[in-house]
């Protein structure tokens, strides 16, 4: 959620600043009607405040499950989206984090098929269990591949 919620404010502080050129030409006496500079503020506030009422069930979406031969990987809120990979079918697993993961210990952990049929991601994995996972995941998919 912290990731999320910091990136929300990152990316509509910058898009809020760009909204505001009309209001700085409007000042200079570029633009000469209110309403012309006062409609992308009020569009970029109303798009960010509705993007952060569905960032909390964007992270309550997410989640995944090991069963004995398949691996169930689960997100989305207006599109759902649940990918089953059989562990035999398992290619490589890999862990990455970016800066602001890092910043918070988390990792997301990518699992790719054979062929490249199906990709799943798992965000948000505290870094131990995101190497523990891997670890697991890389050995059921050994054993099912033998």
């Amino acid at each position: 959620m912290k990731v999320k919620l910091t990136t929300w404010a990152i990316t509509w502080s910058l898009v809020l600043l760009a909204s505001l050129v009309p209001l700085l030409m409007a000042v200079l006496d570029l633009i000469h009607p209110l309403w012309v500079t006062l409609i992308p503020v009020v569009l970029v506030l109303a798009l960010a405040l509705l993007r952060l009422r569905i960032i909390r069930r964007q992270v309550r979406a997410l989640g995944y499950l090991e069963r004995e031969e398949d691996f169930i990987v689960r997100s989305g809120v207006l599109w759902r989206k649940q990918v089953v990979i059989p562990y035999g079918r398992m290619q490589y697993v890999e862990v990455n984090s970016g800066p602001l993961e890092r910043r918070y210990g988390l990792c997301r952990l990518t699992l790719n098929t054979a062929g490249s049929a199906a990709t799943a991601h798992v965000f948000g994995l505290p870094e131990a269990e995101g190497q523990a996972l891997r670890e697991r995941l890389v050995a059921a998919g050994e054993e099912k591949m033998l």
